[in-house]
């Protein structure tokens, strides 16, 4: 708050430095209304900052600098369904207390989501990098020379067929 100058030399005014609301200053009536208005204005602050997150790269004029924070479902479901594939999750996993609560954590805005849900969502993004593998295969200027070999983790006892595909791009 900073005073301001009035007409009246007798009429005090205050001005707060953030929103530029004018305040009436009496000694009769008191001055708990600033203070409230000031609590009030700190609490919507507080309750905006959260919006933010640091940014990662370092600002060039100072240490670090704040951007705004964006919550992208799509992206954070995509990166779930990636997080059970690599690493062999049961689809169930995303039902779990645990994970739903690690979920909430990490942002307020994420929406639990159902097995069934990220079972589409996998299917979908197979679908659409097959459809990509598809392009590039059909870009190819020559033969295409297909192999396959087993594959045969240890740890897991998981066994697989991998077919390789080799050309000659442009």
């Amino acid at each position: 708050m900073i005073k301001v100058e009035c007409e009246n030399k007798d009429e005090l005014k205050a001005q707060c430095n953030q929103c530029k609301s004018i305040f009436s200053v009496k000694s009769s009536n008191g001055i708990s209304h600033l203070r409230h208005h000031l609590n009030s204005y700190l609490e919507k602050i507080i309750k905006d900052v959260t919006q933010y997150i640091k940014a990662t790269q370092p600002s060039l004029r100072y240490g670090s600098s704040i951007k705004t924070y964006e919550f992208d479902a799509y992206k954070c479901r995509q990166v779930v369904s990636t997080f059970l594939v690599y690493g062999k999750y049961s689809f169930r996993t995303v039902e779990e207390l645990k994970f739903r609560y690690m979920m909430s954590i990490s942002s307020s805005n994420f929406k639990n989501i159902s097995r069934n849900t990220t079972t589409r969502d996998i299917l979908m993004y197979y679908a659409k990098e097959r459809d990509h593998v598809k392009e590039e295969l059909a870009k190819a200027p020559s033969l295409i020379c297909l192999t396959y070999d087993n594959c045969n983790f240890e740890h897991t006892n998981d066994e697989y067929i991998c077919i390789i595909a080799h050309w000659v791009d442009k």
